[in-house]
């Protein structure tokens, strides 16, 4: 168990000029040091903290033995707006109740648009959660009022988004009449999320919109179109998907490609084979990818040909 007196040297170093190395050591700190943590914490400088919050989050992307979870769940009840934004994205991978908890606490007291649409993109990883079941039924509860409460008009346009985003994984009437209604208001940015959520709600109503989509004007929704049909398994709309592969839109290229993958099929397949012997490195990684996931969802013991 590391001593407070451990601790208390490493803020001090922390508060000055520090090293990954430094903030590696943060990682699997015992619950009995969080009261210590807590008191150290504010101490150091706001640019010390956005950083420190910032090198947890690329060292446990890049180490996955490494567990900041319980200084990030500290550094949520920073005074800063950033550190905060911050911490949540850290803890984007967190599923324990005792994390919902926290977050739901937090959206309770939080007045800043931007944490309040981080913390209802969090949601969304805890909303998967629940719809397999592995929720209990006090915190489900808790969860979907939340959501449904972040979708009010009174909530910013970033806010609202982001909640149904989350709130789409459930595909119940309430989801489904959130999608609608924002694919409608007219809205760009709402519009946008809808077609994402359309794909996360599994639910084939939204196929005809979605391969109207694939013909937008607008990269951005014909990149959500695209991974919403893959989404959906749409094989209705592989012919459109294939025009995409060529898309002047970098993005929206990938999202086809991939897409094309998690629909599979005899067409599918061979394009993604076409595609993967391509001279554009991009082009072939991308389908090189999705062809191991066209070909491990039709045989998972079969060795992906190339």
């Amino acid at each position: 168990m590391r001593r407070n007196d451990d601790l208390r040297e490493l803020f001090e170093r922390l508060s000055q000029h520090f090293r990954a190395t430094d903030v590696a050591r943060l990682s699997d700190v015992p619950r009995s040091a969080i009261p210590v943590i807590r008191e150290l914490w504010p101490m150091l400088p706001l640019a010390n903290r956005r950083r420190i919050v910032d090198e947890m989050v690329e060292l446990s992307e890049a180490n996955i033995d490494l567990d900041f979870r319980r200084v990030l769940l500290v550094a949520l009840d920073d005074p800063d707006k950033e550190v905060r934004r911050r911490a949540i994205e850290g803890l984007w991978e967190a599923d324990e109740t005792g994390v919902l908890h926290r977050f739901l606490a937090r959206l309770e007291t939080e007045t800043e648009p931007e944490v309040r649409a981080a913390l209802a993109q969090a949601l969304g990883r805890f909303a998967e959660l629940d719809v397999e079941g592995r929720l209990p039924r006090p915190e489900s509860e808790r969860l979907r009022g939340a959501l449904r409460a972040l979708l009010h008009a009174s909530e910013p346009v970033e806010v609202r988004r982001r909640a149904l985003e989350s709130i789409a994984v459930y595909g119940d009437s309430v989801a489904l009449a959130a999608i609608e209604e924002a694919y409608w208001s007219g809205d760009p940015a709402l519009r946008v999320s809808a077609i994402y959520a359309m794909g996360r709600s599994l639910d084939r109503r939204w196929l005809p919109l979605l391969l109207d989509e694939l013909r937008s004007d607008d990269p951005e929704r014909r990149y959500e179109a695209a991974t919403a049909c893959g989404e959906l398994g749409a094989e209705e709309a592989i012919d459109e998907l294939i025009g995409l592969t060529t898309d002047p839109d970098r993005d929206v290229q990938g999202a086809a490609i991939a897409a094309l993958g998690r629909i599979g099929g005899t067409i599918a397949t061979n394009v993604l084979r076409r595609l993967a012997r391509s001279a554009d490195p991009v082009v072939r990684d991308a389908a090189e990818d999705a062809l191991g996931e066209a070909m491990f969802a039709s045989d998972p013991l079969r060795p992906t040909p190339w």
